[in-house]
Order: C-alpha cells, then sequence, then structure tokens
C-alpha cells in the first residue's frame, strides 16, 4: 500500500556479496571433491609415494599444498602434484609454471572443471609410474595436454584459462 499516494520503488536485484560468493564455491568444491583432504591424509598420501621426510615436502611444497589441503582428497591433489612436477621438470622455472598452473585450475576454473583436470593429472601420474623415470614428463604431459585440448572446446574455457594452462604445458614439453 503506498503511503502519501506514492508507490515504493522496487529494490534492484542484490549483488551477492563477496562472503556469499566465496561460500557457494565452497559448497561447490565440497560437492566435487568428496574425500580426506586434512594435511595428515596428505602426510600418508605422500609417503605411499616418496620415501622423503614430511617435513621435508611440507618446506618445498608449501604453496601447492596451500591450494590443495582441506578443498582437493589426497588421492587425487598428491598424484596430481607429483604430475604437474614431471611435466615441468625441464622447464626453466619449473616451480613457478607448477605453482601458476594448479593456482589456475584451483582458483580460476569451477570445480568440475578443476575435477577433470586434476583427475586427468592423477590418472596420467598413476599411469605412467611403470614408465622410467625420465619418459614420465613426457608421458603425463602428453595425457594432459589431450585433456586440455578437449576442454578447450568448451565452456570450461570460456575465461580463458584452459588455453592459459595447455600453452605452460606445451613449453613444458618443447623444453624435453
Amino acid at each position: 500500500m503506498p503511503i502519501f499516494g506514492r508507490s515504493r520503488p522496487e529494490r534492484p536485484t542484490q549483488e551477492p556479496t563477496t562472503a556469499e560468493l566465496r561460500d557457494e564455491r565452497a559448497r561447490q568444491w565440497a560437492h566435487c571433491f568428496a574425500g580426506p583432504a586434512a594435511e595428515a591424509d596428505y602426510r600418508r598420501a605422500f609417503l605411499r609415494y616418496s620415501p622423503v621426510f614430511w617435513e621435508i615436502i611440507q618446506s618445498a611444497q608449501n604453496d601447492l599444498l596451500r591450494l590443495l589441503v582441506d578443498r582437493v582428497p589426497a588421492d587425487i591433489g598428491v598424484p596430481s602434484v607429483f604430475g604437474l612436477s614431471v611435466v615441468f621438470v625441464s622447464h626453466p622455472k619449473a616451480e613457478e609454471a607448477t605453482r601458476a598452473t594448479l593456482a589456475m585450475i584451483v582458483n580460476e576454473l569451477m570445480p568440475v572443471h578443476a575435477r577433470t583436470l586434476l583427475i586427468a593429472l592423477a590418472d596420467a601420474w598413476e599411469n605412467s609410474v611403470k614408465s622410467p623415470y625420465y619418459e614420465r614428463g613426457a608421458r603425463v604431459g602428453r595425457d594432459f595436454s589431450q585433456t586440455l585440448q578437449r576442454l578447450e572446446a568448451t565452456v570450461a574455457n570460456d575465461n580463458g584459462v584452459i588455453t592459459s594452462i595447455r600453452v605452460l604445458v606445451d613449453r613444458g614439453d618443447e623444453d624435453e
């Protein structure tokens, strides 16, 4: 009912706040990435793959772990880290390329697309384990590049992130 003969203007649709967007993204991640993702889970998973003490891994891979712990299950995150590490082993800035690629996957993509890439990396690493170490980078890179190529033609690449990741991965392959 109008007060004083004037109708009240309708409120425009309010944009979600940053906190609401963050909460929604966390819900989407939880839906796509169910499984143990605590630091202790990562410690156990790394020890399954490597005899290196956890403290050394933690200090060397701290930037990568911050992107994954409490977000991506360790059984996907750990082989993904190993996969990216061998893809960029010959890259002139291997650590930066690995960190940038993982950051783009985790921060820039929708969780369903991030899951596709992380599982592709984890599977490629697992499939390469039987190969000699010096062949793993090329094999993982080839498998990962195929997944990127398939996603490049979909809505997953609307913001150009898939293309950026592919450029990094392909440059890593060129250096080998």
